[in-house]
């Protein structure tokens, strides 16, 4: 009786680990995000997720269970927003809007069950080692690099974003962009549960294990020292960089509701208003956020004409007053017609004095926002969307703004844009100088969204090396130097203006030329390794010394 006790004890701790473990790891690294932004967490939290998936590797269903148990509390800390935007502008049930982000978390852990399952296969946690754990983060660039691209893509909440909080590791942003970002804290989380590992099992005092700890200290002490040599590297060359502007970005705080209300005589008044208030600072731009005037350009005919008025007697007035010439880049709604059809793009225009100059319209759309994927053969997802599906995309493009000197190029990102790297990367192939961000954060109120939503801008900053602004309807703006530091900084729903001086850079940097180069190498060596694997067990060839070689760094751990 007493044996079966016992038993039943210990299958309950098996149990309570086997739920407990990955949970915590999710906790922690939720924590490692804004709002907490406890970015310290993010460097051991995987550990206890690694411990518990050497212990049922390669049993497919518990692996499953794992991902799930991480995967589900991680993205629910992370997107919990989600559950707030579809209830109070979705007006979407509060159980429905919590199966939503269920659902949405289920699949993004589906990513990380991918990665457990696969990382086992290659045997990396039950013996870990270096050669395992370099092995281990390339696959974990690349799923985290399908997830970004696959169906539509979501980029949101990638590991590496937490290191923005640290400088000298996010310098290296500039040489492998997010991705490079992502393989640091899994390397570190790595070493680590090496060093755990090592010691539980008394192989710590073996020569192997020794110089494995002596490789992971040189490849994780090296980051810091290109950080040190790269900020040194490009605070010089801003320095020594005399091409200055001055800009300003205005913040009119308009409640989501007046906005969806089209209350156009509101946000009309206080653009003017913050516009004629900004040119006080003599400002080269003035930079509105997305949709920061709530009507169709030049569809509505009479607030068209009212701004158009606006604009030109304020072009005037500077005349008068030999204020120096400035251009206005602003978000608005803009149809368009093909063919007779009209269409509504999420737009950003350049006035400068009598014309639009130029314009964007919005590349990538946000899934259930602006517009509602497969709606087609699944009708009913028309009804888990934000707003009607009407917003149609654009063409990839930056913005040309004449000056005296000559064109200014600047790299548009809309909302939710800023979350792609590669779109970031391709602009800035064209020879974009200044990097823009216009969104309305004002759909996620006081949650932690326009935090996580900033601090992607901080890491765009580095991989472009370029000045950054972000327009925000309501917080967070900002002005983001290209080494990733905070110039200025708006409040959260706060009405204000930013004025600052930049400098534009037309340097160019590694990850700018090879943007896409380290993902593509994550996932033919990840690819590769799994191919030989598989030869490996299955193929009647499998005790040819070839393959064995390969292999032998993985037999060892």
């Amino acid at each position: 009786m007493q044996m079966k006790n016992r038993l039943k004890k210990s299958v309950s701790k098996k149990s309570l680990r086997f739920f407990f473990l990955p949970f915590f790891s999710a906790v922690l690294t939720g924590l490692s995000f804004p709002k907490a932004n406890l970015s310290i967490l993010i460097f051991f939290a995987f550990i206890p997720l690694f411990w518990i998936t050497a212990e049922k590797e390669k049993k497919i269903l518990s692996l499953f269970k794992i991902s799930l148990f991480f995967g589900i509390p991680f993205y629910s800390i992370l997107l919990y927003w989600i559950v707030y935007t579809l209830v109070k502008y979705g007006q979407i049930p509060y159980p429905l809007a919590i199966i939503i982000l269920l659902i949405l978390s289920t699949y993004l852990s589906l990513y990380y069950f991918l990665f457990l399952y696969l990382a086992s296969f290659l045997d990396t946690f039950s013996r870990p080692s270096f050669f395992k754990g370099m092995l281990a983060g390339n696959l974990y660039v690349a799923l985290e690099f399908l997830r970004s691209t696959l169906l539509t893509g979501f980029p949101w909440g990638l590991t590496g974003y937490p290191l923005s909080n640290f400088s000298l590791f996010l310098q290296v942003a500039d040489l492998f962009g997010i991705w490079g970002l992502s393989f640091m804290v899994f390397i570190v989380n790595y070493y680590f549960y090496f060093l755990y590992k090592g010691f539980s099992n008394f192989t710590y005092k073996s020569k192997n294990f020794l110089l494995q700890v002596l490789l992971f200290g040189m490849l994780i002490l090296l980051i810091p020292f290109y950080g040190y040599y790269s900020k040194q590297k490009w605070m010089t060359l801003l320095n020594e960089n005399k091409e200055t502007l001055r800009v300003s970005i205005l913040q009119g705080n308009i409640p989501q509701e007046l906005k969806e209300a089209k209350e156009i005589e509101i946000s009309l008044k206080t653009y003017q208003s913050l516009t004629i208030n900004a040119l006080k600072e003599r400002p080269n731009l003035i930079f509105y956020p997305e949709t920061a005037l709530p009507f169709y350009f030049p569809y509505d005919r009479e607030p068209t004409l009212k701004y158009l008025s606006f604009l030109q007697d304020l072009y005037l007035r500077v005349s008068a007053e030999n204020i120096k010439p400035f251009a206005l880049i602003f978000g608005i709604f803009r149809v368009s017609f093909t063919e007779g059809i009209p269409k509504v793009h999420n737009s950003l225009l350049v006035w400068t004095g009598s014309n639009v100059e130029d314009l964007y319209d919005k590349e990538k759309l946000v899934p259930f926002g602006e517009y509602v994927p497969l709606v087609k053969y699944f009708p009913f997802l028309k009804r888990i969307s934000v707003v009607s599906d009407i917003i149609k995309p654009g063409e990839s493009k930056n913005l040309n703004i004449p000056f005296s000197k000559g064109n200014l190029q600047i790299v548009p990102l809309i909302c939710f844009e800023s979350a792609f790297s590669q779109i970031l990367v391709k602009r800035l192939q064209k020879g974009g100088e200044l990097i823009f961000i216009a969104t309305n954060d004002a759909w996620f109120g006081k949650t932690s969204a326009p935090y996580q939503h900033f601090q992607m801008a901080l890491v765009r900053a580095v991989e472009g090396r370029r000045f950054t602004l972000q327009s925000a309807n309501t917080g967070i703006s900002g002005i983001i130097d290209p080494l990733g530091r905070v110039v200025f900084k708006s409040d959260l729903e706060k009405e204000e203006i930013l004025s600052g001086e930049i400098k534009l850079f037309r340097y160019q940097s590694f990850f700018q030329r090879y943007g896409y180069l380290f993902p593509y190498i994550a996932l033919i060596i990840s690819g590769l390794f799994l191919i030989l694997k598989i030869a490996k067990k299955f193929s009647p060839f499998s005790s040819y010394a070839h393959l064995n070689i390969l292999f032998r760094p993985l037999k060892r751990g």
